[in-house]
């Protein structure tokens, strides 16, 4: 079984997505500038350099059951992030290095932050006093 590659041609959405960050990129140079340049450059670096180790450390399955299939890859859309610490402690980080970039919204964050710690636990005592499955007889009147 024979594979047949065609040359992959950008899609009227690539071309979209890359006019919006070019868009993005201009109008937020002013305060981004320097880090947009230093992160670009990291990222093709590392690019560069995942592509290099690739390329002398290929992939390979521990058990093949063919000889021409191509190993199986990591697919990064079927990673499982379930609402956990993990989970928070990621959103508290990227919350932390927001309010560390923009300094003037922090009292902003910290109100919401406030805000939402309230809403939360109101939610979950009333989900404490209340029953989540409601019975269906008292709905039919029965």
């Amino acid at each position: 079984m024979t594979h047949t590659f065609e040359a992959a041609t950008p899609s009227r959405d690539a071309n979209a997505l890359l006019a919006l960050t070019v868009v993005l990129i201009l109008t937020t140079w002013s305060f981004f500038g320097r880090f947009s340049v230093a992160a670009a450059a990291a990222g093709i670096a590392t690019g560069v350099w995942l592509h290099w180790w690739y390329r002398r450390h290929p992939a390979s399955l521990a058990r093949s059951s063919g000889a021409d299939r191509r190993p199986q890859m990591l697919n990064i859309s079927a990673v499982y992030v379930g609402g956990d610490a993990a989970g928070l402690a990621f959103v508290v980080g990227c919350v932390v290095i927001f309010t560390m970039g923009l300094p003037p919204l922090r009292w902003f964050v910290a109100a919401s932050g406030l805000l939402a710690v309230l809403f939360a636990s109101t939610v979950i005592a009333w989900h404490r006093t209340h029953s989540v499955w409601s019975d269906s007889r008292a709905l039919l009147g029965r």
